[in-house]
């Protein structure tokens, strides 16, 4: 086996290459196509991911971490994957296992709370494999939660059949008509849950892992338009190396829309075996019954994976989990290193196995600053803020610094974020008070926001614009719009938007925004250019141009029949029409 990992891309295992039958096992990206599905508008498909910390794919996916070489008790070398996630403050860590002449890989993931305050925590493992046209997904329960995409719920149901697409088996992915998904529920008494797709020939992939990750998830985009544009949009439809693809996942918690509250001073721990193999004999599960075929891969699975394995490598992976790294293979971001530094001035340690060397660059220098000297330095309010920080330790550092604008700033946004809006506020005109910056009034705008004083709301970001503007970011525009938008101030939007494009290039939000005023004016001219572009923005779940594009075309029809669009004519253009396929990104069709 050779696995192939990308430190600089969340440690992403880009490659499990299975090199004595000459296959690869995952779904490899032949390209890099970065999209905005996650919460940092960056996230790319392939491979598998680790995802911890925050609700769906962690901002830490396009972000650089930390890999070690280490030497176990057979001489055999394996590498730490490892990273302080510091908007949660707990540490993590995957080490992978590759002995010689191993047929998986084996992976465990020590997660460390070592603060005396819950954490909210969250863990999904991410496996993208191939898609096949008879590929057909096994789990070790046939106990799911399903999605109902009808009612945006959830219902609780037995593989195969669903209600969601009655009569139909849907342990086969291409069975579903749209984007879907569904999470295995397995027992609390069930020591060694696991997870697989069949193929055509014979060729099972797996998942096996440790009781603590019983949860797994089959996703797959649909047999749809929309759901192929996804596919075709995230890679390279025209490589030879293109497929389309299907993620096998496991969690922590029953779906991810679950999360839970990590006590202080713990630690969860886990292990996972990842492989493949073959036996003609299995495409014959192709077509039997769901629970005869589930039975036999379950038998087969044990025999490639005995629980006894499992257990043992978990215990003896949870003895090398403290061990110190031998050396640094890839220096990954520096806040670990800068939480290293403040705990050794306050006389506190890392937990054991963690290893950060010591670096100063832009987004750490002023925190070293204020460590350093007790103060915060001061910025030019027409640059962007290098870093920011939610952690109270550091902010009880700042409130007992020399403030300023930016002092004040910090302060007020992690007030804002434990829920405490009142005193943000007060930090934030406090901010404008040292200086006014378009942060703090974005901030204040956010603030009256999100208390239904769209009015208010809308001063502070005029204020903004007005004071800063041209050097002001594009989000600040593409918020201000889009709360145009909330108030039908159409026409306000539109000047303001013939305004930006004279002096810079309009984000693909500011245009769809613009697309929504053009809508409601009889801008079409506009909105025909708009359908002809393909959107890198747009975000999973979004139909907002097509949208636009069914209302558009409701319009046309209605013009030509010399009568005032209404729901008749809509639906009659939603059956009969269909949106220009690089628009349509639909995850269901409606």
């Amino acid at each position: 086996m050779r696995a192939t990992f990308l430190p600089e891309l969340g440690g992403r295992l880009y490659s499990l290459f299975d090199k004595e039958n000459q296959k690869e096992l995952l779904f490899t990206n032949p390209i890099l196509q970065f999209a905005n599905l996650s919460i940092l508008n960056a996230w790319f498909s392939g491979g598998i991911e680790w995802n911890m910390g925050q609700y769906g794919h962690t901002f830490g996916t396009c972000s650089p971490v930390h890999i070690a070489k280490l030497i176990d008790e057979d001489g055999n070398e394996f590498i730490r994957i490892y990273d302080y996630e510091r908007t949660r403050n707990f540490y993590w860590a995957v080490d992978c296992h590759l002995p010689t002449g191993a047929k998986n890989l084996r992976v465990h993931v020590r997660i460390i709370n070592d603060r005396s305050e819950m954490t909210p925590m969250y863990w999904w493992t991410n496996i993208a494999v191939r898609e096949t046209p008879k590929a057909r997904v096994f789990g070790s329960t046939d106990e799911v939660i399903f999605v109902d995409q009808g009612f945006a719920g959830y219902g609780s149901s037995k593989l195969p059949y669903l209600p969601t697409v009655p009569d139909v088996d849907l342990s086969f992915p291409q069975n579903f008509p749209f984007a879907n998904e569904y999470f295995f529920q397995n027992p609390k008494s069930m020591s060694s849950p696991w997870e697989s797709i069949l193929y055509e020939d014979g060729q099972v992939f797996y998942e096996r892992s440790t009781a603590a990750l019983r949860y797994k998830k089959m996703f797959c985009w649909g047999n749809h338009v929309g759901g192929r544009g996804w596919q075709e949009f995230l890679s390279d439809a025209s490589s030879a190396d293109f497929s389309p693809y299907l993620e096998l996942q496991a969690g922590l918690a029953p779906t991810q829309l679950h999360g839970y509250q990590m006590p202080g001073n713990s630690a969860i721990s886990f292990t996972q075996f990842f492989g493949s193999f073959t036996k003609i004999e299995n495409q014959q599960l192709l077509n039997v019954k769901w629970s005869t075929a589930q039975e036999k891969i379950s038998d087969q699975i044990e025999k490639v994976v005995p629980k006894d394995l499992l257990e043992s490598e978990n215990l003896r992976f949870e003895k090398l989990a403290t061990q110190t790294p031998l050396e640094i293979l890839y220096q990954g971001n520096s806040w670990g290193a800068l939480e290293q530094m403040r705990r050794e001035k306050s006389g506190e340690k890392i937990p054991a196995g963690f290893i950060f060397e010591s670096a100063r660059n832009v987004q750490i220098s002023e925190w070293i600053e204020l460590l350093e000297t007790g103060n915060f330095p001061d910025s030019e309010v027409n640059e962007t803020p290098s870093s920011w920080m939610v952690q109270k330790e550091w902010i009880s550092l700042l409130e007992n610094s020399r403030q300023n604008w930016l002092s004040a700033l910090h302060i007020g946004n992690y007030y804002f974020e434990i829920g405490e809006k009142e005193i943000a506020i007060n930090h934030w005109n406090q901010s404008l008070e040292y200086k006014s910056s378009p942060w703090a009034l974005r901030n204040l705008a956010i603030a009256q926001r999100e208390a239904g004083n769209l009015s208010h709301a809308l001063d502070f970001y005029e204020e903004a614009i007005n004071k800063f503007a041209p050097e002001l970011h594009d989000a600040f525009y593409e918020e201000y719009l889009q709360l145009l938008i909330t108030a039908e101030k159409y026409e306000q939007l539109w000047e303001i938007y013939t305004e930006i494009i004279l002096i810079r290039i309009p984000s693909e939000r500011i245009d769809l925004a613009a697309a929504k005023a053009a809508l409601q004016l009889g801008h079409y001219q506009f909105l025909e250019q708009i359908f002809t572009r393909t959107f890198a923005q747009i975000r999973e779940g979004e139909s907002t141009l097509v949208a636009i594009w069914f209302e558009y075309q409701a319009t046309l029809a209605a013009q030509r029949s010399g009568v005032v669009v209404d729901d008749q004519i809509r639906k009659q253009v939603r059956q009969s029409a269909r949106p220009p396929k690089n628009i349509d990104f639909r995850m269901i069709e409606s």
